[in-house]
């Protein structure tokens, strides 16, 4: 068990519950507030956290964490994947692929 699974995210209801979808974002952050835009208006069940709102050592370990597991920096907003697959950042057609509706 990661550090994420012991914070608590924001659960967000859809039609489509074809993949586990947990999206990292920054509340003050446009493009993470575009990519929760985008789940809903593709009704894709998923959870967020806005990492910003959480104590900074559970922060930092969870940047870490999230290092470590997808070997990658993350870059706001996150998605990961039926816990398998990370992508950093708000590219449409790069979720679409992923999530497999492009």
């Amino acid at each position: 068990m990661g550090i994420a699974d012991t914070l608590n995210f924001e659960k967000v209801p859809g039609k489509t519950q074809t993949h586990q979808l947990r999206v990292y974002a920054l509340s003050t952050c446009g493009f993470c507030e575009k990519a929760l835009a985008f789940l809903k208006q593709e009704t894709f069940a998923h959870e967020y956290l806005y990492i910003d709102q959480i104590d900074p050592e559970l922060k930092r370990a969870l940047k870490t964490e999230l290092k470590e597991r997808f070997g990658n920096i993350p870059v706001f907003p996150v998605l990961v994947v039926d816990d398998k697959e990370c992508i950093s950042g708000f590219t449409e057609e790069k979720w679409k692929t992923a999530l497999g509706i492009a």
